[in-house]
């Protein structure tokens, strides 16, 4: 049985470790629908046997830790798709799906499971209180932080009940103080916690800042507006040098950057290695713009190849990231590609000052 202290042994020592690939995607390619409030997340109790399946094969393509699919199954996300009632259950099933998986592929293989949080909240109608959904649209920020830290605390309880090795914050956007609250919830279970940040380069060319670049937008087919007059106070000129800084003074275990495309993530790396001395982990997106449609067009490709992906990978392991993975759109066989690209070990593995 895998151990969180084996993995942080391995990164300790200089291994380099592949994290699996993209989730959402992956589900949207292999038959799950997205659901528009709560995206993937309904797929633990709708499609259960695919969502274990897509974990085994991330698995046999290489990948040392699997992520659990509960990047979107925050009690309001799911309250808004009508499953409510289903918060435990789905949370629950996500875990056991990641856990059954590796029992089923990984051998003699140490996998380890990662639990996924993010803040993407559904916008909540100020006049009555309803969750409106719109998964593009709505985070953390549309509800008070009190609120926020009730739902975070509920759903990392039940993951670190169910089994997790460590939680692995997938936070977007500028709001440091979702991400920061988020971490904390994390954290109190007592289990390891690693914190990405989402990154893009700002209009001078130079500044890394916490978001996604101007270049992308998403529909939410619900008509909902990105920000509201009701939301918290956000700083959405932070800095991902300024986040960062507010993270590390959390002492997490890993920090790393998500979501972010292969360019932008390179010099959003350079920042994490500047801000911080621990261990790095990097997992880039393709950046489609299809992942919130409920149905994936397989004639939509991705514009980065897996070479182009695995020559990138080296630089960042070359730069000093040690675990290695992807995001959105980048799914199995990037990983597969991927993992068999990269050298086994660095020569100076970071450690926490």
């Amino acid at each position: 049985m895998a151990d969180y202290h084996q993995l942080r042994s391995r990164i300790d020592n200089g291994e380099v470790v592949i994290l699996d690939g993209a989730i959402g995607t992956e589900l949207q390619a292999m038959g799950v629908p997205m659901d528009p409030a709560s995206w993937c997340g309904p797929g633990n109790y709708t499609h259960p046997a695919t969502v274990r399946q897509m974990h085994e094969r991330y698995i046999r393509a290489g990948a040392d830790i699997i992520t659990t699919n509960t990047f979107n199954t925050l009690r309001p996300a799911l309250e808004a798709s009508g499953y409510g009632e289903l918060v435990r259950e789905i949370n629950v099933r996500a875990v056991d799906a990641a856990l059954e998986a590796r029992e089923r592929a990984a051998g003699d293989r140490q996998v380890y499971v990662a639990g996924s949080i993010s803040c993407r909240i559904p916008v909540r109608d100020r006049r009555t209180g309803t969750l409106l959904g719109g998964t593009g649209y709505g985070y953390g920020a549309s509800l008070s932080a009190e609120e926020l830290r009730n739902y975070v605390d509920e759903q990392a309880d039940i993951m670190a009940e169910s089994g997790v090795d460590f939680f692995l914050m997938e936070n977007m956007w500028a709001d440091n103080e979702s991400r920061v609250i988020a971490t904390e919830a994390a954290m109190a279970t007592g289990l390891p916690v690693w914190v990405a940040f989402t990154a893009s380069l700002a209009p001078d060319g130079e500044t890394v800042r916490l978001s996604l670049g101007d270049d992308r937008y998403y529909s939410s087919r619900m008509g909902m507006p990105m920000f509201t007059s009701s939301w918290r106070s956000v700083d959405y000129d932070m800095t991902l040098a300024d986040g960062i800084d507010e993270i590390v003074a959390l002492r997490p275990d890993v920090v790393g950057v998500f979501h972010s495309r292969l360019d932008e993530t390179t010099a959003a790396l350079q920042v994490v290695l500047d801000r911080w001395s621990g261990p790095i982990v990097i997992y880039p997106d393709a950046g489609r713009e299809d992942y919130l449609e409920v149905w994936q067009d397989s004639a939509v490709t991705n514009e980065n190849s897996a070479k182009e992906l695995n020559q990138e990978a080296a630089t960042w392991v070359d730069m000093g990231a040690q675990v290695i993975g992807t995001c959105c759109g980048f799914g199995v066989e990037y990983i597969k590609s991927l993992s068999g690209a990269l050298p086994d070990r660095v020569s100076s593995p970071r450690k926490v000052a």
